[in-house]
């Protein structure tokens, strides 16, 4: 009886721990993290912020879910650390028929797992320039074997095919998942999350052993920082901010008072913000010299010529200066993608410069436009008020108010008077008689 209870309790035991090994294998929690998009300065915000999550509640490990045109090198340097020097073991995935292009490969061969769905692509490495003649792939040595230095040590720390990641940068090579998979670039193809975690259950990262099978997913939600940043880092926004900000600017210094250069002032701040201040010098001294021309076509020259048109035409350049398009160098993004963001850039700029053009002329007609002396002489106005030669009252004329007073006698409310002269701003009028139209 004795031994039949010892037998009962030992297995009791082995039911508990049993029971919360299972426990503990069901609650494991991996946070997912989407990369949308291009890689700026709000991926790097929201690459910090999953970290942090995964860390608070103690996640196995990060999958990182990617869909990028590439983006910054800068940027994706920052991403690369974060995620080699993350306590939290990142598993970097492409969804089946996306892609993971240019900068978007550097992060995931950063990754200690790789996934790609079915129908997916990653590669693209190698740096586009805009020339005269069109697209051309950067072939300076000096870069390009930096680059692939880069991409070659990643993809060796985790025991990858370094030849065909090398063959991303100087190649330009892309690759679907089943060829990634067949010549070891990634680890495992799955076409959803669930199926991921279940096949990288077992696997080491990190220097540890993944436990994800039937963990439970949590999607991390971005920050208001995040959201602000990303609006901010979109080179497309940015660049309208700051052709924006610069012809509020000019035109708040010409007519000050209205609020123009306050707006001025914060469309640049926020644009600086946006391109983390990194903007390429020609666009300096285009904007330097665009606004001078500007200014001197405001207050020097007898018109709305030459110099006022070159100063809007340096603006308009230093716009498309301010995408990533040339020179790309600190940028690893495709051609389609600096495509598209050139016409988001270009046209809206073009069309804020050719507002912002007809309003300067405006003003410069106004403000050039000579006092026009003695035209009130001899038009009609009504009293609003009683008026006498030692008592001045308010008069209507054309929808404004005057103050008048009259000539000779005394001219009560409502009567309609003509106006004979003008000193500054009051006038001097009289009653209008009947046969004052002969």
């Amino acid at each position: 009886m004795k031994k039949n209870l010892i037998y009962l309790i030992q297995l009791s035991l082995i039911f508990f721990f049993l029971f919360i090994h299972t426990t503990e294998a069901v609650n494991e929690k991996v946070v997912v993290l989407d990369i949308e998009g291009a890689i700026d300065r709000a991926t790097v915000q929201l690459i910090k912020e999953g970290i942090e999550h995964a860390e608070s509640i103690h996640a196995e490990t990060i999958v990182l879910r990617i869909n990028t045109p590439g983006g910054g090198l800068d940027e994706t340097e920052e991403i690369i650390e974060f995620i080699i020097g993350s306590d939290v073991p990142f598993i970097g995935y492409v969804p089946k028929g996306e892609k993971a292009w240019s900068a978007g490969t550097y992060i995931l061969m950063a990754c200690p797992v790789i996934g790609m769905g079915h129908h997916s692509v990653i590669g693209s490495c190698q740096p586009v320039e805009i020339t005269p003649s069109g697209y051309k792939l950067v072939n300076d040595s000096k870069h390009i074997n930096a680059l692939k230095e880069r991409i070659r040590n990643l993809a060796e720390m985790y025991g990858r095919n370094s030849t065909i990641a090398e063959e991303f940068v100087t190649e330009n090579r892309n690759i679907n998942a089943t060829d990634a998979l067949k010549f070891g670039v990634v680890e495992v193809v799955a076409d959803s999350i669930e199926e991921l975690l279940d096949k990288v259950d077992g696997m080491k990262a990190s220097g540890r052993i993944l436990n994800t099978k039937n963990a439970t997913i949590v999607y991390h939600t971005p920050s208001l920082k995040y959201h602000v940043l990303a609006f901010l880092a979109d080179p497309v926004i940015s660049s309208l901010l700051f052709i924006l900000g610069i012809f509020s600017l000019l035109i708040g210094i010409k007519t000050p008072g209205y609020g123009a250069e306050v707006f001025g002032v914060i469309a640049i701040i926020l644009a600086l913000f946006g391109m983390n201040f990194s903007i390429y010098y020609p666009v300096i001294i285009l904007v330097i010299v665009g606004i001078i021309m500007l200014i001197i076509e405001l207050y020097v020259t007898p018109g709305f010529g030459v110099i006022g048109v070159g100063g809007i035409i340096c603006i308009i350049l230093a716009s498309i200066f301010l995408v990533p398009s040339y020179p790309t160098r600190n940028w690893l993004i495709t051609v389609d993608y600096q495509t598209l963001l050139l016409i988001f850039g270009i046209v809206p700029s073009i069309l804020i410069a050719g507002f912002f053009f007809f309003v300067l002329y405006k003003i410069v007609q106004v403000g050039r436009k000579k006092p026009q002396v003695g035209l009130m002489e001899g038009e009609e106005a009504e009293t609003l008020e009683e008026i006498t030669p030692n008592k001045a009252g308010f008069i209507k004329y054309k929808g404004e108010y005057w103050l008048a007073k009259s000539k000779d006698g005394r001219i009560p409310p409502r009567e309609k008077v003509i106006i004979e002269k003008r000193y500054g701003n009051l006038l001097v009028v009289s009653i209008k008689k009947e046969d004052s139209k002969d």
